[in-house]
């Protein structure tokens, strides 16, 4: 059964609010090919795999967590990947919506879900909402601490900074790429910053703040996006009792390969 494009949108923003979404994001509808949407895949990325299961698999909607565009192009160039999908899905007639940061700070969203399966007790929202923060369900020493993690997150390594701590029991999570909040963590409590990944200088500035940083993986922080999202969306859809087909993609996968 199709429905009014404006309905489906209606539900993904009642889960993920769009006035939520920071300033440089491109959360939102970033492709429209129909008025009407009759199903959709729900994904992490938008790769060329993910746009030929929605093909396959007969969805005419990708919700996806990542925009494919961030910024306004004047051309698309098909040798760019980017811009390949685009024209794929345009192609095959199918629209996208973005739910990113939107989504990272929804309750519910990317980083309350990370703060649960990290275990975290007494949860508060931090920095405009991209972060959290919460105790952990025991005290920890470090090594116990990074088990902890790996464990939680089903990440295979870790990259942590090279700062010495005895035990960790207050802890900041954002998911992504959240090296930009280890002064509000500090600031905020935390002993420990857990994030998808950071840069260079990140590391530097944990060690001058005395903060542990831990970079689990953009993918491993972020991959229950399609679960979550999925659960709400057919909640919400149940609860108005609309006939909306919804799938969860099986062809992502992270990026990048530990060895």
């Amino acid at each position: 059964m199709s429905v009014d494009l404006g309905h489906f949108i209606k539900a993904v923003e009642t889960i993920a609010p769009p006035w939520l979404a920071e300033a440089w994001d491109n959360s939102g509808l970033i492709l429209r090919c129909s008025d009407t949407v009759s199903k959709v895949l729900v994904a992490l990325d938008v790769t060329k795999a993910v746009a030929a299961e929605a093909r396959q698999t007969g969805c005419d909607m990708i919700l996806a967590h990542h925009p494919l565009l961030f910024e306004p192009k004047k051309t698309l160039d098909g040798r760019h990947a980017a811009d390949d999908v685009l024209m794929d899905l345009i192609k095959a007639g199918i629209s996208l919506y973005a739910a990113h940061t939107s989504y990272d700070k929804a309750d519910g969203g990317i980083n309350d879900m990370l703060a649960h399966k990290v275990g975290l007790n007494n949860v508060c929202v931090a920095d405009d909402g991209l972060m959290r923060i919460g105790d952990l369900p025991k005290q920890m020493d470090k090594d116990t601490f990074l088990n902890h993690i790996k464990s939680s997150l089903n990440a295979l390594n870790l990259r942590i900074s090279a700062v010495p701590h005895k035990t960790i029991t207050s802890v900041a999570v954002a998911g992504g790429s959240g090296g930009d909040y280890l002064f509000s963590a500090k600031q905020a409590g935390a002993q420990a910053l857990i994030t998808g990944e950071a840069k260079y200088h990140h590391f530097l500035e944990s060690q001058s703040l005395g903060i542990c940083l831990a970079c689990a993986g953009h993918f491993e922080t972020e991959c229950h996006f399609t679960q979550q999202i999925f659960m709400s969306l057919q909640a919400w859809l149940d609860e108005v009792e609309l006939d909306l087909a919804i799938v969860k993609s099986s062809s992502e996968r992270a990026p990048y390969t530990d060895i």
